[in-house]
């Protein structure tokens, strides 16, 4: 038996919105797995020979400067 139309359309409004909560949730794991990242590579660079290198300090500043203000956005998608 075929559901009436307005039950398919629930359905279908439904799965749509479980694909955008989905995408929310992926692009918030996304933006924290940058910021892991370039944390990481700070540590590393820290640990490093060339960690006296300014322009390559001043970069990831930059990087968690620009990672900062993108967190600030991906949280507003909520």
């Amino acid at each position: 038996m075929k559901k009436p139309l307005k039950e398919q359309l629930k359905r279908i409004g439904g799965m749509k919105l479980n694909e955008e909560i989905i995408e929310v949730e992926r692009i918030h794991d996304m933006e924290s797995h940058i910021f892991d990242v370039i944390i990481e590579f700070k540590k590393t660079f820290e640990k490093s020979e060339w960690k006296k290198n300014r322009k390559i300090s001043s970069l990831i500043k930059k990087m968690l400067d620009l990672e900062s203000k993108l967190g600030n956005e991906v949280a507003e998608l909520e």
